[in-house]
C-alpha cells in the first residue's frame, strides 16, 4: 500500500538567483522541523500538499537572442 506524503514547496531568492524547492516528507514531526528551520531562515511563504508519492518531469524552455550594441551599453 502506497503511503501519503506531504510535499513542502517554498523559494528563496535574491539579487543573483532564485531558488524553488519542493521537498518531500513521509513524517509529520520532519516536516515541523523543516518549517521551524524556513521560519528561521525568514521565510514565511510556502506551500504544503499532502498526497501519494508521484514521478515528475520538468520542462524548461530558454529562448536565446543575441545582444544588440546597444542593450551591453546600458
Amino acid at each position: 500500500m502506497v503511503s501519503d506524503q506531504y510535499y513542502l514547496i517554498y523559494q528563496e531568492a535574491n539579487d543573483e538567483e532564485c531558488l524553488l524547492t519542493i521537498q518531500p516528507y513521509t513524517d509529520e514531526q520532519k516536516l515541523a522541523e523543516a518549517l521551524n528551520q524556513l521560519q528561521a531562515r525568514q521565510v514565511d511563504e510556502y506551500t504544503i500538499i499532502k498526497g501519494r508519492k508521484m514521478k515528475a518531469t520538468l520542462r524548461v524552455a530558454v529562448d536565446l537572442t543575441e545582444a544588440t550594441e546597444a542593450a551591453d551599453t546600458e
